[in-house]
């Protein structure tokens, strides 16, 4: 696939030195070549010296010494942190390992020529779509085409243990001339943000390539990779020495653990000891000549069966039992699975999808294949809506892709007239739903709630066809909905029912309001089944009052599915939630749009925590506002530190509140941090003798569970049923009882849920280890106190959600280098503007639309025209 990382200005010498010197010194081992269509108009060809390449990376002609453009200096800002200056970039292109292991075994170079045909196509991709500039002009920002890149490819065989590594750095320069000979920095947003798009490229390419000059095939595309067919699996973990290598040191230290200490490391202390044998082991590569190398490569198959003849048979077999490609482009099912990710897409989400779904068409080299990819993904892109704004036909526009050079060329603008429907059809069901007055409840007692609360739990008892509540986090909604279903619980017995989109949502739905609750999902699935009618149990009558929570979270189509339902079967359909909270994974957003385009009922009193400064920041949080930032601050509630620092704090934190008997949400946004977290606390609790450490169980974490630990369900399964009669959901959260002789699990909900027996294979498949959660898991949680640990991918919404767990406190502890405040903040000022979320596509429409107008008009603020303002539609300044 392929990875970028930053090449910096200062070390230019030593990166140069790297790539042209290290990188090749082994026999066999080619010199970098230049590419690209800027490298041409400088001069570059052939082969990259080190002067040359390191003149480039200085921010420097490689001919004549010249600065280009502005000079490539590192700068401090005045609370000390250094901005350094970007040289470039190394987008590293590998190949399957199939392909390199083959390569080595047969010793055809014709299969590395294979994987050079894709690293071209990639590279001429990249140039025509990813090189553009931004340039200021009158307050707002022009998106320019440039000459091209300068790129330099340096092509490597192995990886440090000698092992077969196809693989390609394409050392991209961070500078490029626009047509009136300015030098500029690259707008390197399309290469970072499409990673997956140019990797799925090369892949795709790569397969084409190798289908047309050897007939092989492939096994299913995952992630966009795909192994040759026919390579035995055996002989890829045979050169995978450079992992076995950190294998073996890591067990030679964890069987020194287990002398000195008299127990097993942890997860958390065998993940330090990987790093460490990692660092120690990373060795220079041997130099071994290319025979010697394909010499021992052949041994070592051999030893395990396998000769060059025996696996050029198992893959020409393999490529015997696969049927041929159809050689038409299937765009109704390219479409659907855009829909599902996204409401709006840009033209690489396109062609990501083709390269995952399409598979080579055999007969097609790979130069071919790369046109008619680019040729399929304009095919596609016409079958959909464009939602750029129409321009007058003298507007300037960007050759690369003919958008406007007002609109940033990373944008997404094109979707499907189906989503489109959706979106407007929610929105008219929404706009006929509240046309009229609005006709609560007059029976809803006020007993506790504030003056808001009192209206929403009224609207919600009420008589309206749609009711949408917007509760900031802690603005007491589950009171609200709680006084709600009393009231219609009450004579003449009103129906209620209460959805979610999570199963933990509804089970805690349930639990705090005690009206009946299940997941939106399984009520659209119950009503979308071929086979028959809805059981009587999901069948509600007219005027039943369906409560749906979180519904900031519902995907659009299931949102609009429940309208649609709601309609049909003349139910009143609740919609409660935050829209600046989590969103839906995929296609959402709506919800914030019937928040600000229809009748909505705001919470605005915050009751949940016992500090006052804390609520009021937690609103400017929710609005991004910096001020929030500064208020944890004067409270002592950021820190900052390396990452091992912070799961030692973390894992210290919940043994100490959990010895006072206070709970604690602890939050991050990545899976990987979770179970450093979580094998950190449960080490502790070994060592405290917390956890009977006689008998253990598989997870689904590769930790593993032991009696007293606190377990985590991570999949719905309405089969396990406990004591009490309730099935186990995502993310309920169990401690562990007992465990038998065949690793099933016994455990009890920690809310006093019943229990519940979770077989061996559920345990291994889908439980993990419960004391951290990512965002999500925690998003309907509240407890005594809330820790999160963030890192510039944390979203503004999911630390919004973290910092919000806790009644009593929160805390925010921030991964940086060292124990330094100031890049802390400088992180957290970047994530609260950082999101994610899906928009609608009515929504970027109008934004599009907006962002041509701001254009526009800027430039006629700060260079007003002499006659009277035309138009905006004949864009000014833009002939």
């Amino acid at each position: 696939m392929m990875r970028v990382t930053t090449l910096y200005a200062a070390t230019a010498a030593t990166t140069a030195g790297y790539y042209t010197r290290y990188l090749t010194e082994a026999t066999g081992e080619l010199p970098g070549q230049w590419l690209g269509n800027q490298a041409d108009r400088l001069g570059l060809h052939g082969e990259v010296t080190t002067e040359a390449l390191q003149a480039l990376l200085s921010g420097c002609d490689p001919t004549t010494g010249a600065t280009l453009g502005h000079p490539l200096v590192d700068r401090t800002k005045s609370n000390g942190t250094v901005i350094r200056a970007v040289a470039g970039f190394d987008a590293t292109l590998s190949a399957p390992k199939s392909l390199s292991v083959l390569w080595a075994i047969t010793g055809d170079d014709g299969l590395a020529e294979c994987h050079d045909v894709a690293v071209r196509a990639v590279a001429a991709h990249l140039g025509r779509y990813g090189a553009t500039t931004r340039v200021r002009s009158n307050g707002t920002r022009m998106h320019l085409d440039t000459h091209g890149l300068t790129m330099a490819a340096f092509r490597q065989t192995t990886s440090r243990a000698d092992d077969p590594q196809l693989h390609t750095h394409l050392v991209v320069s961070a500078k490029v001339q626009l047509p009136d000979e300015r030098w500029m920095a690259l707008d390197a947003r399309f290469l970072k943000r499409h990673q997956r798009t140019l990797g799925g490229l090369y892949q795709s390419v790569l397969r084409a390539q190798l289908t047309y000059r050897y007939g092989v095939t492939f096994e299913p595309i995952v992630n966009g990779q795909a192994e040759i067919a026919g390579v035995p699996a055996e002989l890829l973990a045979v050169f995978s020495k450079r992992a076995a290598e950190i294998d073996t040191g890591t067990a030679d230290e964890v069987a020194e653990f287990w002398r000195r200490e008299g127990c097993a490391p942890s997860r958390h202390e065998v993940a330090l000891m990987e790093r460490k044998v990692a660092a120690e082991s990373r060795a220079r590569k041997t130099g071994l000549t290319a025979a010697e190398l394909w010499t021992q490569w052949r041994d070592e198959a051999a030893a395990i069966g396998v000769t060059p003849r025996s696996l050029v048979a198992s893959v020409e077999q393999a490529a015997t039992a696969h049927p041929p490609t159809d050689r038409d482009l299937p765009i109704a099912p390219i479409v659907e699975a855009l829909e599902l990710g996204a409401s709006t897409w840009h033209r690489a989400d396109v062609l990501r999808t083709i390269c995952d779904l399409i598979r080579p068409v055999p007969g097609v080299s790979g130069e071919r294949w790369a046109q008619w990819l680019d040729d399929a993904t304009d095919a596609v892109v016409a079958q959909c809506v464009d939602l750029d704004p129409e321009l007058p036909a003298h507007t300037r526009r960007r050759a690369s892709d003919g958008r406007s050079i007002w609109i940033e060329p990373t944008a997404s603008h094109v979707t499907s007239e189906a989503v489109l429907a959706q979106e407007q059809q929610i929105l008219d069901w929404a706009a006929e739903a509240t046309a009229f007055d609005p006709h609560p409840s007059a029976t809803v007692e006020r007993g506790g709630l504030d003056v808001l609360q009192h209206d929403a739990a009224s609207a919600v008892a009420g008589y309206d066809p749609l009711t949408v509540i917007v509760g900031p986090a802690g603005a007491g909604k589950t009171t609200m909905l709680r006084a709600a279903v009393t009231a219609l619980h009450a004579p003449p017995h009103r129906a209620v029912v209460g959805f979610a989109p999570t199963a933990k949502a509804a089970r805690v739905l349930e639990d705090e309001t005690g009206m009946l609750s299940d997941t939106v999902a399984k009520l659209v699935y119950e009503w979308s089944r071929p086979d028959r009618p809805p059981d009587p149990w999901w069948q509600y009558g007219p005027g039943t009052t369906v409560v749906v929570d979180e519904a900031g979270m519902l995907a659009t189509h299931d949102l609009h599915r429940m309208m649609q339902l709601a309609r049909q079967e003349r139910w009143r359909l609740v919609l409660v939630g935050d829209p600046h909270q989590l969103q839906a994974v995929g296609r959402g957003g709506m919800f914030a749009e019937l928040c600000t385009a229809g009748r909505a009922i705001e919470l605005e009193r915050i009751h949940r925590f016992v500090e006052p400064w804390e609520a009021a920041a937690s609103l400017q949080l929710r609005h991004g506002d910096s001020r929030a930032l500064d208020a944890y601050a004067a409270h002592d509630r950021i820190g900052a530190g390396p990452l091992d620092e912070h799961v030692d704090a973390i894992a210290a934190y919940w043994i100490d509140l959990h010895d006072r008997d206070e709970s604690l949400a602890i939050t991050t946004a990545r899976n990987a941090d979770v179970d450093l977290i979580n094998d950190r606390i449960q080490l502790l609790r070994w060592q405290r003798g917390d956890l009977d450490r006689t008998r253990r169980a598989d997870t689904a974490d590769g930790i593993g569970a032991y009696v007293g630990d606190l377990i985590a369900t991570r999949r719905n399964d309405r089969t396990l049923v406990t004591t009490t009669g309730q099935f186990v959901r995502n993310r309920d959260q169990w401690i562990v009882t007992a465990i038998d002789g065949h690793g099933d699990v016994t455990a009890a909900r920690i809310d006093g849920g019943g229990v519940v027996t979770l077989p061996a294979d559920y345990a291994r498949e889908h439980v993990r280890l419960g004391y951290a959660a990512t965002e999500p898991g925690n998003q309907s949680d509240n407890q005594d106190r809330g820790i999160v640990m963030a890192t510039p991918s944390t979203t503004g919404r999911g630390l919004y959600v973290a910092l919000t767990r806790g009644r009593r406190s929160n805390h925010v502890l921030v991964v940086t280098e060292a124990h330094d405040l100031a890049e802390a903040r400088e992180i957290l000022d970047h994530v609260i503007t950082n999101d994610r979320a899906d928009v609608p596509a009515l929504t970027r429409r109008q934004q599009l639309r907006d962002d041509r107008l701001d254009a526009v008009f800027q430039r006629w603020i700060n260079d007003p025209p002499t006659q009277a303002l035309p138009s905006p539609d004949v864009g000014i300044g833009l002939d």
